[in-house]
């Protein structure tokens, strides 16, 4: 997992340029595989401290969404002590970590919660998603009014994630556009459907 800078307090605001290593509120929910409720319900009671950053808003950093994710796949009524103390301590595994090993956290007496090989996949693709977004997603007052494109082309990240939802598949988008990667396409529908334009509704995913 890539180093992390936690914020000291709640509203906390970082410049554009280190926002770059965190989510948003929409971004955190797809990629953890929850609601959008029950990211701000995290935020609501504190289990994260979001940061803030002037054009992005509220955002989280890739711990939060981690603790978030094994928060609702314990799917257990854990009081509000207990899942800070989850946040904690998934924000003090090595930025190195590969996730082979499997890490258990005592919460009591009878409860341990488990952060295996197979939940580090989530953690995997967070890192593999920030990495991609800064790679290949751009946005400049002078290319398409200032829309989010794919790095070096004109193309808009809505235009791709549009495709998609008409049916088209990653691959179509390939044979299309030999010369732009398939991480590409990958992160600019993430990107699009997690940024949806503003006064209008958000597009819905799946609620665990």
């Amino acid at each position: 997992m890539a180093a992390r800078t936690k914020p000291k307090a709640k509203g906390h605001r970082v410049s554009e340029r280190r926002s770059a290593a965190f989510l948003n509120r929409r971004e955190a929910a797809m990629l953890a595989d929850v609601s959008l409720r029950s990211v701000d319900k995290a935020i609501e009671e504190k289990v994260v401290k979001p940061t803030r950053a002037e054009r992005r808003g509220t955002l989280l950093d890739q711990g939060d969404v981690l603790a978030i994710a094994l928060i609702a796949r314990a799917d257990l009524p854990l009081s509000r002590s207990a899942k800070r103390r989850i946040n904690q301590w998934v924000h003090g595994f090595p930025a190195e970590e590969t996730f082979e090993e499997a890490k258990e956290l005592l919460l009591s007496d009878v409860l341990v919660l488990r952060f295996d090989a197979k939940f580090g996949q989530v953690a995997k693709r967070l890192h593999r998603y920030l990495e991609r977004r800064e790679r290949h997603i751009d946005s400049s007052p002078l290319i398409q009014g200032g829309e989010a494109v794919i790095t070096g082309t004109r193309l808009p990240v809505r235009a791709v994630a549009e495709r998609l939802r008409r049916g088209d598949s990653i691959d179509d988008l390939v044979e299309d556009y030999p010369r732009i990667p398939r991480a590409a396409f990958e992160a600019a529908r993430i990107y699009a459907e997690s940024h949806p334009r503003r006064g209008r509704p958000a597009q819905p995913w799946r609620d665990l």
